[in-house]
């Protein structure tokens, strides 16, 4: 149990945060137009580049396929909420943009070799002969 909690609560929370923030109907500008998409997608960006780390942590495997496919159904569920939201889009290009931060923290993950190391909370027990 403990195991599950540390590594799922970090996933929840960040996810939760996510949810809250894209519940918002205004939200702030930054300047021009450009600036305000820029600033926008760069959010989108970061902060998928930050769930694909914490659900491969979470998920615990060495492959970071599946953190990825989780971190990717969020993405869809997340753009589709904000269909429902007054003044937000639900748009798919968003989806695409998120995959940017998921493609990239991915590639750190496994170009620096990072399963098995401090990303697993509890690293697997190996099994006696």
């Amino acid at each position: 149990m403990k195991k599950f909690i540390l590594r799922y609560v970090p996933v929840v929370l960040w996810m939760s945060l996510m949810f809250f923030v894209s519940s918002r109907s205004n939200l702030p500008v930054t300047g021009t137009f450009t600036e305000d998409f820029i600033a926008k997608k760069f959010a989108h960006v970061s902060e998928y580049f930050i769930l694909m780390f914490l659900m491969y942590r979470a998920v615990g495997e060495k492959s970071p396929a599946k953190a990825f496919l989780y971190a990717l159904i969020f993405a869809f569920t997340d753009e589709t909420h904000q269909l429902f939201i007054p003044t937000r889009t639900g748009m798919l290009r968003d989806v695409g943009i998120d995959s940017i931060g998921l493609i990239v923290s991915s590639l750190i993950i496994i170009k620096l070799r990072l399963w098995n190391s401090f990303l697993l909370v509890l690293p697997p027990r190996k099994l006696k002969p």
